[in-house]
């Protein structure tokens, strides 16, 4: 994972980028977790309240990607897709001052 924080170098907002993997495969499992451990996604309107409103202003929407997609075809075949970051992900990642690499 990698460590953020607000280009003013603000020490009392941190933010991870995590790489996750939900057993169902369901966005709601993440965010209902995450918000759980009290590390709730960027911008979240149901689960992270407290800091939606100043979240907005550095990204616009929900901070959630999925970037492999993998099913089972009828043939039993695996199928997979991937997906690099988008655009206006990135953007926001780059209003943010990177800070320290985590295991």
């Amino acid at each position: 994972c990698y460590v953020w924080t607000g280009l003013d170098g603000s020490p009392d907002v941190i933010f991870t980028l995590a790489e996750v993997r939900p057993i169902t495969g369901r966005t709601h499992q993440i965010r209902v977790h995450l918000a759980s451990l009290g590390r709730p996604l960027v911008s979240d309107s149901v689960y992270n309240r407290a800091g939606f409103d100043a979240e907005c202003r550095w990204c616009p929407r929900l901070f959630l990607h999925c970037s492999r997609v993998t099913i089972r075809a009828v043939d039993g075949q695996l199928c997979s897709a991937d997906a690099p970051l988008v655009p206006d992900l990135i953007c926001a990642l780059q209003s943010l001052a990177r800070i320290d690499m985590c295991e």
